[in-house]
């Protein structure tokens, strides 16, 4: 993935978009959390996004017990089932099959301009994904990344945007899972995800609340 500020943005059409007011990337054991405790809390406008064909990751190849989540040991495949039977009973969204490529921040006249919908102001982040169909861009108010351990670039290139995004005085970009500690386990990466999908959740529903709806 390229993260990027931007400055040399061209945005897309708003019909070639989907607007949510957060966006996962990763649907494995930390993503699944993350997005499972944010509409645990009732954020609604959600989107999970997998690059492979299914949801899962290390969940789905793992055949080793997962201890300290639960009061018994469970195995990686009940735990992905769980997950799963909570995003269809929340009716999560999600998509699989779509590799994100490029992140930006969303800065000055991108952002006072980002397509004039629903509070646009408040949308933070463009994504630039590939699916099988083609390029599409997904558009989020704050964005967890559970992507799994980041290249020493990529690691240089999110710090740029947090610094960027610490001068506005409300981060919206939350690590999680293997993308926070690649030598998360599995365990790990779940309480990570849920601490993160917990925290952003919260922040949105401030927001929410602040604004009156």
């Amino acid at each position: 993935m390229i993260f990027r500020t931007s400055e040399s943005l061209t945005l897309p059409k708003a019909e070639e978009s989907f607007f949510s007011d957060l966006l996962v990337v990763g649907g494995g054991c930390s993503g699944l959390a993350a997005i499972s405790a944010a509409a645990d809390l009732g954020i609604e406008n959600s989107l999970l996004l997998e690059k492979e064909e299914r949801l899962g990751g290390r969940l789905g190849k793992s055949t080793e017990g997962i201890s300290g989540l639960f009061a018994k040991t469970v195995q990686p495949k009940e735990l992905l089932s769980h997950f799963s039977l909570f995003l269809e009973n929340y009716e999560v969204p999600h998509r699989v099959g779509v590799e994100v490529e490029e992140i930006y921040l969303l800065s000055g006249e991108s952002l006072s301009i980002a397509h004039a919908k629903d509070e646009a102001s408040a949308y933070r982040y463009l994504l630039k994904a590939k699916t099988k169909e083609g390029s599409c861009f997904f558009i989020g108010k704050a964005l967890v990344l559970a992507v799994g351990a980041l290249s020493p670039e990529e690691n240089a290139a999110v710090s740029v945007l947090i610094e960027e995004e610490n001068k506005t005085g409300s981060p919206r970009l939350f690590l999680t899972g293997q993308s926070l500690a690649p030598s998360q386990s599995i365990a790990e990466a779940v309480q990570s995800g849920g601490a993160a999908g917990r925290m952003v959740g919260e922040m949105l529903l401030k927001e929410k609340h602040k604004q009156g709806f």
